[in-house]
């Protein structure tokens, strides 16, 4: 995959990994407070065996936590120090959603100390300390979608769908236990936890899952595309490009299928050439190239690129470079010399083993 780098640091994928497990247990955390609280547990089983499984998921979600800090501030892609990742908004990458997340590990954290301190602080005030549980919870969400490389992925999207899906229905059982005592109260919170669904859900249609999100959330402008132009000219003198190949006037998508390799170019810059088929029977070739330094451990920081989109006649009919790289995701602009521009928006895996990439492009008139 693509992080502004290609060929990604095992502990990228480490971190998207502890991230989504973490979120998935601090979900079975909620609901299973919720149902202690209200009492509800399975026919034969006693409170205290719910209790237990309560502690122990919470201590291993505490756990995926750790794990996910600390290959975040290993990982050299998003240079995120240890304070960045437990000091909230201190942070130059993604400032606002990556301080979100550092907030519900604070949380999270207090409510792990003062469990272990109980006795001395007293029942009430580990009570009121251990509220806070249920703040972490949205703030993860939230952090996890605004944060992650992945968010467009069906996998995640429908990871936090169960997972949103999974605490409602546990406040709805909460709100139904001793109905209708403080109906007004009731009626306030299950107005809420459709409401806060329904606000998540529009947020990402303009959000994290519209275009240029990358730059929209505060990803650092030395991770992102810069502007310098790679590439060859058109050559011969002009030519009418509406002569060769109808080029679109509305927007399409298309399947993407091809290989990508990795190399050095006479300038000494580390490269990545993606060359993939777009199924599309006007405009079917699409070639990449990223040019950059070498990271430590793996993969390049981009320093330009050059980006060509065309027909299997004209394959260079467009032409332009990457504006924006953030995950697997790239959004390049390309002309043609009649001034017809495109936005795409491309989406896509990388096989290693096999040098193999597959994935869509979206393809915008502007």
């Amino acid at each position: 995959m693509l992080a502004a780098t290609v060929g990604p640091s095992p502990l990228w994928y480490l971190t998207r990994a502890t991230g989504a497990v973490t979120l998935l247990l601090l979900t079975v955390t909620v609901v299973l407070g919720v149902s202690n609280v209200t009492r509800i547990k399975a026919p034969g089983w006693p409170r205290f065996v719910v209790e237990g499984v309560h502690r122990n998921v919470s201590l291993l979600a505490i756990v995926t936590l750790a794990v996910h800090i600390a290959t975040s501030v290993l990982d050299p892609f998003g240079s995120i120090s240890l304070l960045n990742a437990v000091v909230p908004f201190t942070g130059t990458y993604r400032p606002l959603w990556l301080g979100l997340g550092a907030f519900a590990s604070d949380l999270l954290l207090a409510i792990a100390i003062t469990s272990v301190v109980r006795r001395r602080l007293g029942h009430a005030v580990w009570r009121a300390t251990h509220w806070l549980a249920y703040l972490c919870w949205p703030l993860a969400v939230v952090h996890g979608v605004g944060t992650g490389s992945d968010v467009r992925q069906l996998w995640l999207l429908a990871l936090t769908a169960i997972c949103v899906t999974a605490v409602v229905v546990a406040v709805w059982v909460r709100i139904g236990n001793g109905w209708p005592a403080h109906r007004r109260n009731r009626v306030g919170a299950a107005a809420l936890s459709l409401a806060l669904p329904a606000a998540l859900v529009m947020w990402l249609q303009s959000g994290p899952l519209a275009p240029g999100w990358a730059a929209r959330a505060g990803t650092p402008v030395a991770l992102l595309a810069h502007g310098t132009k790679v590439g060859t000219k058109h050559s011969g003198g002009s030519r009418s490009d509406s002569g060769r190949t109808a080029l679109p006037t509305s927007p399409f998508t298309a399947s993407l299928g091809g290989t990508f390799t990795e190399g050095q170019a006479p300038n000494g810059l580390a490269t990545v050439h993606i060359a993939a088929t777009a199924a599309n029977p006007a405009l079917s070739t699409l070639d990449v190239r990223i040019y950059g330094t070498a990271l430590r451990g793996g993969g390049l920081s981009m320093t330009s690129s050059a980006v060509s989109f065309g027909s299997s006649a004209d394959p260079t009919l467009l032409q332009g470079t990457i504006t924006g790289l953030d995950g697997n995701e790239i959004r390049a602009q390309v002309s043609a010399s009649n001034g017809t521009t495109l936005e795409l928006d491309i989406a896509l895996e990388l096989n290693a083993a096999n040098g193999s990439v597959s994935g869509t492009v979206d393809v915008t008139p502007t």
